[in-house]
């Protein structure tokens, strides 16, 4: 029995609807060589995967370009995680793809390239960006892994140089996909939310250049500009020098010499103190006291010469508009030998016309009242 024909269109539905229930198809990833790499007005990426013998069309939405770890190129050797997808309308297939790893050591000095070029033009690594690291400081914050070597050996340097200073650890992520994700928002948290944090180390212990990756990548780069604290880049071991160590207001070859240049040896400074003249420091000391005495003194005595002026300026101020409301007072007038009249309901009379002959009257003088008989009218 023949087949009933179908449409080029039900055709190619149905392979993608095959291709996209594949369950090695919607999860795989591919080893090839960029090329033909195109970067769309549009956001999208579109470029072919290669080796000796075949090519593959490939897809990268502008939602994942922007969330790439590192920069790709023409001719780089990269693994890319997507699933197949099949544009219907043509006819073709394509790898819609998720994420991209850099593949090989020459591919990765590549990707550090770009980046370090175009961050470099944007003036992150320049140096007028670049602040003091304070001399002492009070509080540290340190954005590295809890369990790795680097910050066993950031607080057993601080500790025994300066057990004073709090130290404020925001567990990260040092490797991996996500890790520049918990890294960055490390920073930023340490940046919002703990103001009295003086100085940034950031970084990690030793590995291979995959392993340190993460502070090759570009959103970590910014996060670190854009610290409002200064940052010490602290990552691997002293040969090792990344992208953060450019942007980052300063460089330690390890997290141990990071811990070294965040803080002072109060040892020194302890000895320091011992071997001056016991005497001389006495003398220094007493003089800085009766200089402070003396500027204590000063500054109460014109505090006391303002206050004084004050109150007297404030008192003669103070009588003045007394006089001014005694004056609109008709009781204050009685002193004067006047006297005031108030009809038998107590309402105030201020013409003949509100009294009649026989009306009780109340006449109030400045030492007390009377009460009369209204006799006759004039």
């Amino acid at each position: 029995m023949a087949i009933k024909p179908v449409s080029v269109s039900q055709l190619n539905n149905y392979i993608n609807r095959i291709l996209s229930t594949d369950p090695i198809l919607v999860n795989i990833s591919v080893t090839g060589e960029i090329s033909n790499l195109t970067r769309h007005s549009s956001g999208h990426w579109y470029f072919s995967l290669k080796d000796e013998n075949s090519t593959v069309r490939c897809f990268l939405p502008r939602d994942r370009v922007k969330q790439l770890r590192f920069d790709i190129d023409e001719g780089m050797k990269i693994i890319a995680y997507g699933m197949i997808s099949v544009y219907e309308r043509g006819g073709s297939y394509s790898l819609n793809i998720k994420s991209i790893d850099v593949e090989g050591e020459g591919d990765l000095k590549k990707a550090f390239d770009l980046l370090f070029k175009k961050l470099s033009k944007e003036g992150l690594f320049d140096e007028d960006h670049k602040r003091e690291i304070p001399e002492f400081p009070k509080t540290i914050g340190v954005v590295t892994s809890p369990t790795g070597a680097a910050i066993r050996d950031i607080v057993t340097t601080i500790k025994r140089r300066n057990p004073l200073v709090n130290l404020i650890l925001y567990p990260a992520l040092v490797q991996g996909p996500d890790a520049a994700t918990t890294v960055v928002k490390g920073i930023e948290e340490l940046n919002n939310n703990f103001k009295d944090i003086d100085v940034l180390i950031v970084g990690r212990g030793g590995g291979s250049a995959e392993d340190l990756w993460t502070f090759n990548e570009e959103s970590v780069a910014r996060a670190i500009y854009n610290s409002k604290i200064p940052v010490i880049s602290a990552v691997g071991h002293e040969v090792d020098v990344l992208i953060s160590d450019y942007v980052a207001d300063l460089r330690a070859a390890t997290p141990t010499a990071a811990a070294e240049l965040a803080t002072v040896d109060i040892a020194y400074y302890k000895d320091l103190i011992n071997s001056c003249c016991p005497e001389r420091m006495y003398y220094a000391l007493k003089e800085k006291v009766y200089d402070k005495d003396n500027y204590i003194k000063n500054i109460l005595e014109s505090c006391n010469s303002s206050i004084k002026n004050l109150i007297i300026n404030y008192s003669n101020e103070l009588n003045l508009h007394k006089a001014t409301i005694d004056g609109y007072n008709p009781l204050m007038q009685l002193d004067k030998g006047y006297a005031a009249l108030k009809n038998e309901e107590g309402k105030w009379i201020n013409s003949i016309k509100k009294v009649k002959v026989d009306d009780k009257v109340k006449v109030l003088l400045k030492d007390g009242e009377l009460e009369c008989l209204v006799l006759n009218k004039q």
